[in-house]
């Protein structure tokens, strides 16, 4: 057997710059899909996405809502500083959004040299917001932050003031259609700073239509997302934090035995943190509150199959009166990972040696080049507003 590389190298592809979709299709389900079955690989059209999913079949979803986490702020003397909101300073991503007057988040500061101290603020009509900088630790600035109306809510208030936080590799300002298109048709809980993309392409329609039952759960997408492996064995690699809130209905529902795709890598890393989070708990005997990066290479799991997981968590929310489960996970999923939750994945087309991309081989092995050549040579557009693939691995899960 082939000894499996640690080295981000190998997880290298050439991108062209003019493959990487700067806007996305005229209309949602007008992308290209590439379905990958089994080492086979064929073309198809977004809309023929229904042929793949049954009454027997489950879909399970994202429902996050990209936040508007770029705002522009100004010093007295007219200097411009952007706040990219990272993530709130204590408390969960659901206690922030619906704060009112004041509130601390993490953010980075774009034009940081320039903001030696004293307050910036911004004004638009009858909206003021003053920020203040209370602490820095690395790259990261606490800011604090006030606004009148007090009575607004922080989501109100960047829906207000910010911008769409688009990805780096787009190289440009959001637009006016970023505000509807870089937000999933069922974005409903505020949070994100940037998008499940798998789930663009989506629309009412075709969710209509739908026959597999659709399950929803949220993952909050930082922006460590498009963090870049910068060291030599992506095994170091630091993985990024995330808060994922999943209620007991859904629970249920994914304690049923039915075959199972996922929207998104971020419904797939909320799936497996689900279990691994059981299988902890179960173990320790401790309510967890975070999945860590490793769990899974420490945790012996005591469940045979996920069903199996979800049945207990559900089982000890409903004995203990929850109405739902909040956690943080900074799960990595990896080459050798072997996933328990999902027989298919509905995922764009990554960056170059990113962990998404070693996602994408954890789950069908070294055919992801095969997948990404053939991507290539058949004119797929790439990454958030790029097209998509329907991933279904050979291998069966427990």
């Amino acid at each position: 057997m082939k000894e499996q590389s640690h080295s981000p190298e190998a997880f290298d592809y050439h991108l062209p710059a003019d493959r990487i979709a700067q806007h996305p299709a005229d209309q949602r389900d007008h992308a290209k899909l590439l379905v990958y079955e089994r080492g086979e690989v064929r073309d198809h059209s977004f809309g023929d996405v229904l042929h793949y999913l049954p009454g027997t079949h489950q879909l399970v979803m994202n429902d996050t809502r990209v936040i508007h986490a770029r705002v522009f702020v100004f010093k007295e003397t007219g200097g411009r500083i952007e706040l990219f909101l990272l993530r709130p300073a204590g408390g969960s991503v659901e206690e922030a959004m619906v704060k009112q007057g004041a509130a601390r988040w993490w953010c980075l500061v774009g034009g940081a040299k320039k903001w030696k101290e004293g307050k910036v603020s911004v004004e638009n009509g009858q909206v003021r917001l003053e920020a203040d900088v209370l602490a820095r630790k690395d790259d990261k600035f606490l800011i604090e932050l006030h606004w009148h109306p007090a009575d607004m809510t922080f989501a109100e208030l960047v829906g207000h003031l910010g911008k769409i936080p688009l990805p780096p590799y787009m190289n440009r300002e959001a637009e006016e259609e970023d505000s509807v298109r870089y937000q999933t048709t069922y974005a409903s809980n505020p949070g994100s700073v940037a998008a499940p993309t798998a789930g663009l392409h989506f629309t009412d329609g075709i969710l209509n239509a739908i026959e597999a039952e659709q399950v929803k759960l949220t993952l909050h997408v930082s922006a460590g997302t498009f963090k870049p492996i910068s060291v030599d064995d992506y095994r170091q690699h630091e993985m990024h934090d995330e808060e994922c809130v999943v209620h007991i209905e859904t629970l249920a529902s994914l304690s049923q035995r039915v075959t199972r795709y996922a929207i998104g890598t971020t419904s797939l890393r909320t799936l497996e943190s689900l279990f691994w989070l059981a299988a902890k708990w179960k173990t320790s005997g401790e309510r967890p509150d975070h999945v860590e990066q490793f769990d899974a290479t420490r945790i012996t799991s005591p469940f045979k199959h996920f069903e199996e997981s979800m049945n207990w968590l559900f089982q000890q929310l409903t004995a203990a009166g929850d109405e739902r489960i909040s956690f943080r996970t900074s799960i990595m999923i990896s080459p050798g990972y072997g996933v328990w939750s999902i027989d298919g994945i509905f995922t764009n087309f990554h960056m170059p040696k990113s962990t998404l991309i070693l996602l994408v081989s954890a789950l069908i092995g070294d055919d992801w080049r095969k997948v990404y050549d053939y991507a290539l040579s058949h004119d797929y557009r790439f990454l958030s507003y790029g097209d998509s693939s329907l991933l279904i691995p050979a291998r069966q899960r427990p």
